[in-house]
């Protein structure tokens, strides 16, 4: 293995109450009167904030989506690293290739993150939806259709790396997100978070764990696994 692609938001940050924060924002500005606990209660029941905001009846129109990704990217402060990233990503440096892989629409707001974090510097490469536009020559790269949008980050990602699908391993922790990386013959290690995710992870997962700090065995078993294949 060479190559290690971490998903950003709720994989290496908790965004709990970020999420929260901004799908209740969201559904009231578009006219959906919702509690703040009932939103609440949805992000810890629902497999994916795709899957609350249809449980609260707001269809993601592309205004909408505009919307939300907007006041999600204001509300960068109430983001916290998760326990043992930092440390985990330093001793993985040493040894891999590390590289944020992201659906957010541009480097400069992750890059911002990244800086307010304290995590910058751990990264070799940083992959967003505009630089993947930028990578495949496209004037954009559209959030939805999900799975595509996930594919050509991680093609990407690939590319920037040099490193074909058999030397990667991608981490993430939800399993839509999973998925496509999967289908390119991708490793896949699903970080468990939310009870409500964990079925969807195992079926996209090859490992599942519940803490970063676990991620450095889990990647040596793997190895093994790999060289067993072979």
């Amino acid at each position: 293995m060479k190559a290690l692609f971490f998903d950003f938001d709720g994989t290496l940050i908790d965004i709990n109450q970020r999420e929260i924060e901004v799908i209740y924002d969201t559904v009231n500005h578009f006219g959906l009167r919702v509690s703040k606990a009932k939103v609440k209660q949805l992000c810890t029941q629902m497999p994916s904030y795709v899957d609350v905001f249809k449980r609260l009846g707001l269809e993601l129109t592309e205004t909408a989506i505009r919307y939300w990704t907007s006041a999600f990217v204001k509300r960068y402060r109430l983001s916290v690293v998760r326990e043992g990233v930092e440390s985990t990503l330093k001793t993985l440096s040493k040894k891999y290739t590390l590289v944020c892989v992201t659906s957010r629409e541009t480097l400069a707001e992750v890059i911002q993150e990244l800086k307010f974090l304290r995590i910058e510097g751990l990264f070799n490469q940083v992959v967003t939806r505009d630089v993947a536009a930028n990578h495949f020559e496209l004037t954009s790269l559209p959030f939805f259709p999900f799975h595509e949008q996930r594919r050509k980050l991680y093609e990407c990602a690939l590319a920037i790396a040099e490193c074909s699908p058999s030397d990667a391993v991608v981490i993430g922790d939800m399993g839509r997100e999973l998925k496509p990386a999967r289908e390119l013959g991708i490793a896949t290690i699903g970080l468990v978070t939310y009870e409500a995710r964990k079925n969807e992870l195992r079926e996209a997962s090859d490992f599942l764990i519940s803490s970063m700090t676990q991620l450095p065995d889990v990647l040596i078993e793997l190895s093994k696994s790999q060289l067993t294949r072979r």
